[in-house]
């Protein structure tokens, strides 16, 4: 799988609430950041866990564009019910995402990847 498949393979599991799937998606070191709301999961089981008291709270999140660059990924996300974009670049290792972190700008996502 290549950075978009992958990245497209999670979002598909998320929509679904495939957690195994998921899981299977994400490295045995994998991370998720974001400063507002503060997040920070070390680890995979973190992450999904995060994900499932998610679901179902609010409607899901939208993938708005995605760009992929080398190995990682911007995705452009908007949650409407908490009145919020944000970026989010997604970082892939061995068709495995190793990280996920959140950015309020495009620019300092794109400054993140480089």
């Amino acid at each position: 799988m290549d950075t978009r498949s992958t990245v497209m393979a999670w979002d598909t599991a998320l929509r679904y609430a495939d957690w195994g799937r998921a899981r299977s998606l994400l490295t045995d070191d994998a991370t998720y950041i974001a400063p507002d709301p503060p997040i920070d999961c070390a680890g995979p089981d973190d992450i999904i866990e995060l994900m499932k008291s998610f679901k179902g709270v609010n409607p899901d999140v939208e993938l708005l564009d995605l760009e992929v660059i080398g190995d990682s990924a911007i995705a452009s996300l908007r949650q409407l019910a908490w009145h919020a974009e944000w970026f989010q670049v997604i970082t892939v290792a061995d068709d495995h995402i190793a990280r996920l972190e959140d950015f309020a700008t495009r620019e300092a996502a794109l400054a993140a990847i480089d």
